[in-house]
């Protein structure tokens, strides 16, 4: 079996690192502006043209943290591109500070339903919960499997992490951590999709700014949930 010594470094390092590393998270989160996930309807239908079943799922980003109204968050930038080509039926299921494991267990849940395309944001709250990386490979293998199960899905979009690299926030090391094991997660992923063909990865390393990003810091706004869906769109207007 192939070693991962970026997995094993990273491992090391937060474990010789865990008393500063959790009086740092502890510091931070004490601080932070907690941000409701978005208002409004979380499934209905769009557009004109061939229908297309989509699903948003994940954790905070696919909830519309950072801006006031779904309309504004991810799933609807990306609806309002589609839905000049498709007659979009949508639904956004997931919930804020969600990991791999607990969306798994949310999705086996729920009834069967036919989607043609599912979009995945999730991984950030698994790198600050301290998951190993092959830990979570396995919690994302569970994911593919439960999503065509229930979903009958053709098509599975990933989201990448986010830049977390760009958060000049977070002190170091804790910020030193994050950024290698999103590093880590981030290419897993990636090589997770081109493995999988009905998987598709998008990378998001986007802008980071008080012009794209919410009050808090931490969460994007309008403006790069808006780039973030074009750079979806393009995967599935292709």
């Amino acid at each position: 079996m192939k070693i991962n010594w970026h997995s094993v470094y990273s491992q090391i390092l937060q474990t010789l690192l865990l008393p500063v590393l959790l009086f740092q998270g502890w510091k931070l989160r004490k601080n932070i502006i907690q941000l409701p996930e978005a208002t409004g309807d979380r499934r209905g239908s769009i557009g004109k043209g061939n229908n297309l079943r989509l699903i948003f799922l994940g954790d905070s980003s696919a909830c519309g943290v950072g801006v006031s109204h779904l309309d504004q968050a991810l799933s609807g930038k990306l609806l309002n591109i589609l839905s000049q080509k498709y007659s979009c039926v949508w639904q956004v299921f997931g919930r804020s500070k969600l990991m791999t494991s607990e969306l798994t267990t949310l999705i086996s849940k729920e009834e069967k339903r036919k989607f043609d395309i599912a979009i995945v944001c999730i991984g950030m709250n698994d790198i600050t919960d301290g998951k190993s990386v092959e830990t979570w490979m396995r919690d994302i293998l569970k994911l593919r499997t439960i999503i065509i199960k229930k979903y009958d899905i053709s098509e599975i979009i990933f989201s990448g992490i986010p830049p977390i690299r760009k958060l000049t926030q977070v002190p170091h090391p804790l910020l030193h951590i994050l950024c290698l094991k999103a590093y880590i997660f981030e290419k897993a992923l990636q090589e997770f999709c081109e493995n999988n063909e009905e998987c598709c990865f998008i990378d998001i390393d986007l802008p980071v700014s008080s012009q794209t990003m919410a009050i808090d810091g931490f969460h994007p706004n309008e403006v790069f949930y808006s780039a973030w869906a074009e750079r979806i769109s393009k995967s599935i207007l292709k």
